[in-house]
Parts: C-alpha cells; sequence; structure tokens
C-alpha cells in the first residue's frame, strides 16, 4: 500500500521500513521522524503524511492493494517481499532490488546457483546452437536458468532448461498475467511447473518498453552469471550485461561473425574487457571453480533410437554448423545420391533440416 504514495518508490520505501519496521509506523510518523530516514526530505515527509490523514487516498490504495491480492489468488499466485526470508539473497544485494515479487510456480531454496542466458530476438542458426550447447551443459550442472521469455534466445533457454529437466526462471517487464510471447501457452505452464514467472509489475500491467530496461536488472541480480548470445549494440542484452557488471556478476559473451550485425554486441563486450569469451560450457565452469559433473554436460547426449547404423552415420557426419551435402558424403564414404535418400529420411523423423544451398543442419 505505502508503494502506492506519491513520489515514495521502492528505495525510499525500503528505508522508511528499516527505519519504522512497519507500515502502520510509517504512517503514524510526524514530518521530523520520517526526515531522519535518509533520502527522505521536507516533501517527502510531507506525502507520507498527506496520504496518511487523507481517508479516501487510503482507503483508495487499501482496495488497490486487496484487488492484487484477490488477482494473485485467482492465478494461484504468491507475493514476495523483500523482507521474507525466502526473497532471493542474491537480488536482495544488488543496489535497488524491487521490494515486491510477484510469483507464479515455486521458487527453489536459495541456493546461488542460478545462471541468466539472454540474448537477441531474432537469433542465427549458429545463435540457436550456441544456446542450446551452453544452456543443456549449465542445467546439466546444477543451475536454474534465468531469461526473460522473449523471443528468439530468451524462449529457447527456456525450453532448453526444461529439456534438460532443470528448473527456469522467467522474469517479466509486465504484469505476470500478460505473457505475449507464449499466446497459445504451450511454454510458460511448463515454466511454472519447473520454475517460476515473476514480475515486479502489478498484475494486469502491459508489456510496455519502458518496463523493459529495469526489468533486466532483475535477470542479472537473481544469477550468480550471465551468457550473452547475439546481440547489437543496442540489444536489451547488453542493458542487462551493463546491469550484471554493476552488480559484481560474472558476464560471459558468445562471440560471433565480424560481419553480423547480431554480433556486434557480444564482440563489443569481449573487446572493451566486459565480458569473458567462451568458446565452449567448459569455459564458464571453470571460471566458476565446477567441474563438468559429467562427459554430457558440454554436448548432451540424446538417445535416438529410431535410426538405422547408416542413418546413425550420417547424422553423425553433420556437424554443429550446417554442413554441405558433398562434404557429409565425403566423411561417409557414400554416394550422394545414398546420402540424399537418408538425409530425407532423417528430416521426416525430425532430426535434421534442410537450408537453402543443400545444407543440413541437426535439429537438437
Amino acid at each position: 500500500m505505502l508503494l502506492q504514495i506519491p513520489n515514495v518508490g521502492a528505495a525510499r520505501l525500503r528505508a522508511l521500513i528499516s527505519v519504522f519496521h512497519s507500515p502502520e509506523r510509517v504512517l503514524a510518523s510526524s514530518p521530523s521522524e520520517l526526515m531522519r530516514v535518509e533520502g527522505v526530505g521536507d516533501s517527502i515527509a510531507s506525502s507520507v503524511v498527506s496520504f496518511a490523514k487523507n481517508k479516501t487516498a487510503l482507503q483508495l490504495a487499501e482496495t488497490k492493494a486487496n484487488h492484487q491480492l484477490d488477482l494473485a489468488e485467482k492465478l494461484g499466485a504468491t507475493l514476495l517481499t523483500i523482507w521474507d526470508d525466502t526473497y532471493p539473497t542474491l537480488l536482495k544485494q544488488i543496489y535497488d532490488p524491487p521490494v515486491c515479487l510477484f510469483v507464479r510456480g515455486s521458487l527453489a531454496p536459495d541456493t546461488h546457483n542460478r545462471f541468466a542466458v539472454v540474448g537477441t530476438r531474432y537469433p542465427t542458426e549458429y545463435g540457436k546452437n550456441a544456446v542450446k550447447k551452453f544452456t543443456a551443459a549449465l542445467a546439466q550442472n546444477g543451475f536454474e536458468i534465468v531469461s526473460g521469455l522473449a523471443y528468439g534466445v530468451d524462449t529457447a533457454a527456456h525450453h532448453v532448461a526444461l529439456e534438460s529437466g532443470a528448473r527456469t526462471i522467467a522474469v517479466l517487464g509486465c504484469g505476470i498475467d500478460k505473457i505475449y510471447t507464449d499466446p497459445k501457452a504451450k511454454l510458460y505452464p511448463r515454466i511454472m511447473e519447473q520454475g517460476a514467472i515473476l514480475s515486479e509489475e502489478w498484475i494486469g500491467t502491459e508489456p510496455i518498453a519502458d518496463n523493459f530496461p529495469k526489468r533486466n536488472r532483475i535477470i542479472s541480480g537473481l544469477s550468480k552469471g550471465v551468457l550473452i548470445v547475439e546481440s547489437d549494440f543496442k540489444g536489451g542484452a547488453l542493458i542487462t550485461a551493463n546491469y550484471a557488471i554493476e552488480q559484481n556478476r560474472d558476464v560471459f559473451a558468445v562471440p560471433g561473425s565480424i560481419f553480423s550485425h547480431k554480433s556486434n554486441g557480444t564482440n563489443a563486450l569481449i573487446r572493451d574487457s566486459k565480458a569473458k569469451l567462451v568458446l565452449s560450457p567448459e569455459d564458464i565452469l571453470s571460471e566458476l571453480k565446477l567441474s563438468p559433473t559429467n562427459k554430457a554436460a558440454a554436448a548432451p547426449v540424446i538417445a535416438r533410437p529410431d535410426l538405422s547404423d547408416t542413418e546413425s552415420i550420417v547424422y553423425d557426419a553433420i556437424n554443429d554448423e550446417p554442413t554441405h551435402i558433398d562434404a557429409i558424403a565425403d566423411s561417409t564414404g557414400l554416394e550422394v545420391s545414398d546420402v540424399l535418400v537418408i538425409l530425407f529420411e532423417l528430416e521426416f523423423k525430425a532430426h535434421v533440416r534442410q537450408l537453402p544451398g543443400k545444407f543440413f543442419q541437426k535439429v537438437i
């Protein structure tokens, strides 16, 4: 309710509660008492006192607050405050942690074992493969995967985490009821079952542009480290990287082509020593002084019992990058015509996809 007092934002509210210990005592305090709190001057103290004396304003604020609680209950959500024991410790330590979080799903016990994966909304095939490779490894090494449920890299990271059996947290820049990137509800129900969707925005808040930069501080604030996969100079992922640097988090970036604008931002982070260049998941684990839990950490092995021996040989000849049919034929020793038939079967079984120019790529 105190967040509805004019000019009293989250930082001042935290300061007031730290001194007076309860909303009731804040509202019962005099201007001179309020002004003893750091960051509270005459105008803020006057706003608090005026609000406390205005019965109509108090009643309206209480009504709005109760309405939010009712909406949360209907969504099966909980309201977590910074004073709750279950509030994430890492997030609490950043410069401007949110006072309240609306949570759908559940937050795991606070182990500090979270890692963010973010990037462009329009990744290349290279970017998609990098997300799969790194996210799967992080997930299999015990990390919860944090991202923003945006189109592109974020959504891919959530998908890979779920498929790897890991927990994942989606941080929204809108109300937890406004999941516009998943209108058919194919992903977010699984995230709630295997993690959480959370936001500091009130339920019903639309996804307006101004909310997303500040959302990004929560993504990095929850996480032990941040991986950037493809971003231009002004991408939202670069905002997350800058927040992470301010919060003393480890920042990693996957390098990309100097001819791709989608790698401008990640390459610049590496060039300017703002992010550590990573070529494999082991680079991150080594920096964090962790050892892979198993060989599958870097490249998860997926059983494919529906492939014949010949199909397996052709499938294994396809590299992580798109591979030309001639290269596949040379690697396997098979005729191009025979390889084409086998690739058709692999494509029918959804194990590979054909790209322009007779290039083929694995579907991971």
